[in-house]
């Protein structure tokens, strides 16, 4: 059986799941499996098994890797091996700590519900990875997964529930490849090296089409850069490339925005403002934060398009030394500097391209756990541009003017945006606020992407006047 194409289990019927003392809910399962969260584009035959190995995993004093193991880990042992460490930078979880868009103890039961169907699909699809890699057999997958999910389980439920009270989706996303890592061993999957080899055949097919993009203009390239974030081309690459369907159908995504308004659109905002910066002290610094190594191909040609038409601006791409999903890393600088397409961004390396790497060993950079590198160069830029809706959930930048350019997708995503699925932005945030803000506890609801704009877009419109 290929699990990625078998059809859905169907499911029936209400059940009530206790995530810990006092947090529970009566979840429908039809409607959450209906509501399951793809993960770059693939989901497993079966979105609830975590919820339902989750929900039939007691809470024991340590954490057990088996139902007949005789001993298992302690807390201090989860420590060690599954929390992760930042030199320099101190990485805390704590009932008073607060984690970006939001802590796991303060969310509905119902998003938690929807979350552990992230938690199959992304487990699914690393063992799949692994599968088509030959690093485990296929018919392994199932079970692989099944101990993920149970070693996941356990962990949540370890020291009184203390990680799944505690973490956001940043810090869940990271305990997955740590689980999949502790199971497998790392010589089979390494996560602080993930899918490595995929990426690179991926990158390598983006870099052969970059010509496609060239005759396209600055704001043109913005728009597809914005598109192509979600094409997912890595779930699409077969041992032999792209097949014809793939290639048409990744072109079709990358191009949806290609001379269309996005929802919300500030690209000609960046650069006016590099314009004026120019004319007013002759130098603009951009502080850049990229996603996917593939749609860093486009992000890439429109700054080295910037770095021609401006020769005072400078883009300070801030780059993972680690390789976290299918990430743009320090590991892929390489094939982009002997790329024919990037000759003239790298002519200007360590002038107007400069490269600051840092570690970071989440899907996405955290304000809170930025290493002073990274602090530093967003304090010497005039402004930040970070791309991905994950970066633009934990990696507001409040002390700078920013850019944040993403496709919405989810729930999260649409709670945090204002927006709907599949709506493109390209999104000011002026400096002395954030993209989103969480209302004060015992008021409802979110003040969104979508809340913020209008605000300024309302200061812009309304003219200044004097009363008398």
């Amino acid at each position: 059986m290929n699990p990625r194409r078998s059809e859905e289990k169907s499911v029936a019927g209400c059940r009530t799941v206790e995530f810990w003392p006092g947090k529970s809910a009566e979840i429908d399962m039809h409607t959450l499996s209906n509501l399951a969260v793809p993960v770059k584009g693939m989901s497993y035959h079966s979105p609830l098994r975590f919820l339902e190995i989750y929900a039939n995993t007691p809470a024991t004093p340590d954490v057990r890797l088996s139902r007949s193991s005789k001993t298992g880990l302690t807390w201090r042992q989860i420590e060690k091996v599954f929390l992760p460490r930042i030199p320099g930078v101190d990485v805390v979880l704590g009932a008073d700590v607060p984690q970006p868009p939001f802590a796991w103890r303060t969310a509905d039961a119902n998003h938690l519900a929807v979350s552990f169907t992230y938690n199959t699909n992304a487990f699914f699809r690393i063992f799949n990875t692994l599968s088509e890699e030959g690093k485990i057999a296929s018919n392994e997958i199932e079970s692989f997964l099944d101990r993920a999910c149970v070693l996941l389980s356990r962990l949540y439920r370890a020291q009184d529930h203390f990680l799944i009270r505690n973490i956001n989706n940043n810090f869940n996303m990271y305990l997955i490849s740590k689980a999949v890592e502790f199971l497998v061993g790392k010589k089979r999957y390494n996560s602080e090296c993930q899918e490595l080899r995929t990426v690179r055949k991926s990158l390598a097919f983006s870099l052969s089409t970059a010509s496609h993009h060239e005759r396209h203009s600055v704001i043109e390239k913005m728009g597809i850069a914005v598109g192509s974030g979600v094409c997912f081309m890595e779930s699409r690459m077969h041992e032999d490339g792209l097949e014809r369907v793939d290639i048409h159908n990744v072109q079709e995504v990358s191009y949806q925005f290609y001379r269309r308004l996005l929802a919300i659109d500030h690209r000609k905002n960046l650069l006016e403002m590099i314009d004026e910066a120019g004319i007013r002290k002759n130098s603009f610094t951009l502080a850049v934060i990229l996603d996917d190594a593939t749609e860093t191909v486009v992000d890439l040609l429109w700054l080295q398009d910037l770095m021609d038409q401006f020769p005072f601006f400078k883009a300070n791409l801030l780059v993972n030394t680690a390789q976290i999903s299918i990430n743009f890393s320090s590991h892929l600088l390489k094939e982009v500097s002997q790329a024919s397409n990037f000759r003239s961004l790298i002519s200007k390396s360590n002038s107007q391209f400069l490269v600051t790497k840092l570690y970071c060993p989440f899907i996405s950079f955290q304000t809170s756990l930025l290493p002073s590198e990274a602090i530093r160069v967003i304090q010497e830029a005039d402004a930040v541009y970070i791309k991905g809706a994950n970066f633009f959930e934990t990696c507001q930048i409040p002390e700078k003017e920013s850019f944040h350019g993403f496709v919405v997708y989810g729930p999260i995503s649409r709670s945090y945006t204002g927006l709907q699925d599949f709506d493109g932005v390209f999104a000011q945030v002026p400096a002395g606020t954030t993209g989103y803000h969480n209302r004060e506890p015992g008021s409802s609801g979110i003040i969104s992407l979508a809340d913020i704009v209008e605000v300024q877009k309302q200061k812009i419109d309304r003219p200044n006047s004097l009363t008398t």
